[in-house]
């Protein structure tokens, strides 16, 4: 009678991890935490090896040195280490450039390491604040609708006439959709709809049958 073996060596046992971005002190405090962790930094890039992007500029650069990193190395895992005030929608893009992990720099301490076991194991790991927006409300086909004319720049009253409601009822649509798309204007909820790095894009919207017609 043969009997199954089951591998128990975690993913990361004979991992290896490149630090970059930030400065000395900071890349060598990662470095620490993970090689407590049994993960050894090395330089190596090969295929299936973890990188760590910490701060170096605005977020939205270290969005871009993801994207690089991972376009010249695609086997790589990617956790970037983004600032505590970065927006969902930076964050977002972040994953969208290729992060297996995101990590806020005030949580480094906590959880660069559980992140990097997680990352290494295959799974995608982002902090809570971020999990409405991997998998976003559904909009309502009224806010879709109401979204395509703010998009085409009508205001709260053209709108109100435009679909025969109440003012305070597109208000009220607005307010919900903005919510779901995280946005706290009309002007970046247009830029958020049209920018094709955040992931929402002009194709979630529903087109207004009465959008081409003049209002009266």
């Amino acid at each position: 009678m043969s009997v199954a073996t089951v591998d128990t060596t975690p993913a990361w046992a004979t991992a290896i991890a490149s630090v970059v971005g930030g400065d000395a002190a900071m890349r060598r405090f990662a470095a620490e935490l993970l090689s407590g962790a049994g993960i050894a930094p090395h330089g190596s890039l090969h295929d299936g090896a973890l990188i760590v992007v910490l701060a170096a500029g605005r977020d939205s650069q270290r969005v871009h040195q993801v994207r690089a990193l991972v376009e010249e190395n695609p086997g790589v895992r990617v956790i970037a280490v983004m600032s505590p005030d970065a927006r969902n929608a930076t964050l977002r893009k972040a994953l969208l450039a290729g992060a297996r992990g995101i990590v806020l720099e005030s949580d480094l301490l906590h959880a660069l390491v559980p992140t990097a076991h997680a990352v290494l194991a295959g799974q995608l790991v982002v902090p809570s604040s971020l999990t409405r927006q991997l998998a976003p409300r559904p909009l309502s086909y009224r806010e879709k609708e109401i979204l395509s004319l703010v998009v085409l720049g009508l205001t709260n009253r053209e709108i109100a006439r435009r679909l025969f409601l109440a003012e305070s009822t597109v208000k009220t649509h607005l307010s919900s959709a903005f919510r779901k798309i995280d946005a706290r204007s009309r002007a970046e909820a247009v830029a958020r709809l049209q920018d094709p790095e955040v992931g929402y894009g002009m194709a979630l919207l529903a087109p207004a049958d009465s959008a081409d017609a003049p209002i009266a």
